[in-house]
């Protein structure tokens, strides 16, 4: 464990520290690949996600030599999470750290959330826990510092994004006349199918995790800033055979995101994943947004990252995945 200087102490955060977290994050972000991407929406995401108990699995780093105007307070210098999906043996930690300090303050919030992560697989009775934590590539210190920590390089992601210019429709799509591309409608029905599709597509892919409905809707729901008039569905035979999940998280920043494209095997190979992406991009355009984005595994077996940049996207920056096994534990008092 790493032993924390004197002037450093440790919290739960609240609502309240919201801008002071965006802060601390950005400016982690900018030593890292050189500018910030991330936005209060996606902060207040990750402060109240369905799974993430701001008691339980989050910390935030005070340092008091570092006063921040508040009386009695300090800066905020790190913040970690953990993502918990559920009832799942596998979850995400994302920590973040005032880079003026090194990776001092990094360690420790990490070394905090692997012994929470111990202490949660004894609880459910997990053999082990599996953690996982992303890392941008070009963050050499937070590698060596999850290295140092029993990660191992998993896998390579890309945040890829394209222009959607004010004068310039996107290109449409041909698809067969049995195929029709339309808003989600939000229905009850229409919510499990959704659900139903996303679950059949990704079951092979890198890092699933099952969801029930329940907790995939919750999820949903939680999000701050949904951009819901955006999520698409491709319809054969009155049956959704695909699906785009957009997000807010990004809108500040004039950004369309597509958080999750999914299209059912059987009905691969047609058009309907270009259909469905580019119908949602050029529904950003004409709302005024000015870039779209997506992240993509760059393994991906179905091709997708072939799909993406023919239709015109390119990588803005690259995301390593990390994994390691926890062991059942006992949370020792910080």
């Amino acid at each position: 464990m790493t032993t924390r200087p004197a002037t450093l102490s440790l919290r739960r955060p609240t609502l309240t520290d919201a801008p002071a977290l965006l802060a601390l994050a950005r400016a982690d972000e900018v030593h890292a690949i050189g500018r910030a991407t991330l936005s209060r929406a996606e902060v207040d995401e990750l402060l109240v996600p369905a799974h993430t108990r701001l008691d339980d699995d989050q910390w935030v780093a005070i340092d008091a030599s570092s006063p921040s105007g508040r009386a009695g307070s300090g800066d905020v210098v790190g913040w970690g999470l953990i993502w918990d999906h559920g009832k799942t043996d596998h979850q995400d930690v994302d920590v973040y750290r005032d880079p003026r300090l090194g990776e001092r303050v990094r360690e420790e919030l990490l070394d905090l959330l692997l012994a929470r992560l111990g202490e949660r697989a004894r609880q459910r009775g997990y053999a082990r826990i599996e953690a996982g934590a992303g890392c941008y590539a070009a963050d050499i210190a937070y590698a060596a510092t999850l290295r140092s920590r029993g990660f191992s390089f998993a896998r390579t992601f890309h945040r890829l994004q394209i222009p959607l210019p004010a004068d310039r429709s996107l290109p449409s799509s041909d698809l067969g006349s049995d195929v029709r591309i339309a808003p989600f409608d939000f229905s009850e029905d229409g919510w499990r199918r959704f659900h139903q599709v996303v679950e059949e597509s990704f079951v092979e892919h890198f890092g699933y995790v099952p969801t029930s409905y329940a907790d995939y809707r919750a999820d949903a729901e939680a999000e701050p800033e949904p951009d819901r008039e955006f999520w698409r569905v491709a319809v054969v035979d009155s049956d959704i055979v695909g699906v785009v999940k957009a997000s807010g998280r990004s809108a500040e920043e004039n950004i369309g995101y597509v958080a999750e494209l999914a299209v059912l095997p059987a009905h691969r190979g047609r058009g309907i994943a270009r259909a469905l992406l580019l119908d949602t991009f050029e529904a950003y355009r004409l709302a005024g947004r000015r870039r779209g984005e997506l992240t993509v595994d760059t393994e991906n077996t179905t091709g997708a990252l072939g799909l993406y940049t023919s239709i015109g996207m390119v990588t803005d920056v690259e995301i390593h995945a990390y994994l390691r096994e926890v062991e059942p534990g006992r949370l020792q008092s910080s």
